[in-house]
């Protein structure tokens, strides 16, 4: 049983790792969000609208999921879609995405029954500034997937 002193603490941890991480100069976007806690449906596409204001950098694209315990398998597969220059077109990739070791062990960082990683997506040198829309969706076999918590993006200016 752990005491309400060890969760304090576990708790406190896990804030400061997440305000320490917003303070990154070179993050130009960092944005999660929320799946239903009755699944996340095959159907349904998150979309990220990230303003890109330096065209003259090279940006770092990752993806990070947050999965509670009860998520079933040890990846995820990604249907992951970004504009190109011209806005219209979208080019879409798939990543499979590791939660856990072989052993079942859940990787990235974790409080509890939440636990978060990220994985390096792709790099993007925009020839001009604008908005970069990212739009994910599961591929995995569930009609409705259980155990994600949150999905985001987070663009850092390459150094």
């Amino acid at each position: 049983m752990i005491s309400l002193n060890q969760k304090k603490n576990k708790l406190i941890l896990l804030l400061s790792v997440i305000l320490l991480s917003a303070c990154d100069s070179d993050t130009m976007y960092h944005s999660f969000l929320h799946v239903s806690k009755e699944g996340w449906k095959k159907s349904d596409t998150l979309t990220f609208k990230a303003p890109i204001t330096d065209s003259l950098a090279t940006y770092r694209i990752s993806v990070e999921v947050r999965n509670r315990i009860d998520y079933p398998y040890r990846n995820l597969c990604l249907f992951i879609s970004h504009n190109t220059q011209d806005s219209t077109v979208f080019v879409t990739d798939t990543i499979q995405y590791s939660l856990a070791d072989e052993s079942g062990k859940w990787l990235g960082t974790g409080v509890g029954n939440l636990y978060q990683s990220a994985c390096s997506y792709t790099f993007i040198a925009p020839k001009r500034s604008g908005n970069l829309t990212f739009k994910l969706s599961h591929g995995m076999m569930d009609n409705v997937l259980i155990g994600i918590n949150d999905v985001g993006i987070e663009i850092k200016r390459k150094k």
